[in-house]
């Protein structure tokens, strides 16, 4: 098991000033509402070579594009895209890692507190007061969740 500690202050505000910074520097305040989301034509892997090649056909040969497609713009958004595709790219791998280090905090310290709900447990039903309320108090909140079971 990995050892883990806390983020002292300044670390914590660092990374928040980091990602404030991050968020400021995308560009507009795009918010796609799900029925928008669903209705866009969607710029996937298998996609990208066919604008890849079209945009690169349309810089060799300009008298084939019509009026109505600019060019540059196509250039620059391809080149905007693959800029976004690298960045999430990146900042995917930090979410996994923090949802990993996530995952293995949370286990850590239910896996304590089940030991010491258990402990409680054992030491109510042995008939020390001291336990009794302790246990009874955690007792509506231990089973939760898929693997919870009913405890008698």
């Amino acid at each position: 098991m990995n050892s883990f500690r806390s983020f002292i202050g300044s670390e914590l505000m660092s990374i928040r000033q980091h990602i404030s910074a991050l968020r400021n520097m995308i560009p507009g305040t795009i918010q796609l509402k799900p029925e928008q989301r669903r209705s866009m034509f969607k710029l996937n892997t298998k996609r990208q070579t066919f604008v890849q090649q079209a945009v690169q056909f349309m810089r060799k040969s300009p008298g084939t594009v019509p009026s109505f497609v600019d060019v540059a713009k196509c250039n620059n958004y391809l080149h905007l895209y693959e800029q976004y595709a690298e960045l999430l790219g990146e900042v995917e791998q930090i979410r996994t890692k923090l949802e990993d280090a996530k995952l293995l905090i949370g286990n850590e310290i239910l896996q304590q507190s089940r030991a010491y709900f258990q402990h409680s447990k054992n030491a109510a039903v042995s008939g020390l007061d001291e336990f009794k309320n302790i246990y009874e108090t955690l007792k509506p909140h231990y089973a939760v969740g898929r693997n919870s079971k009913k405890i008698k």
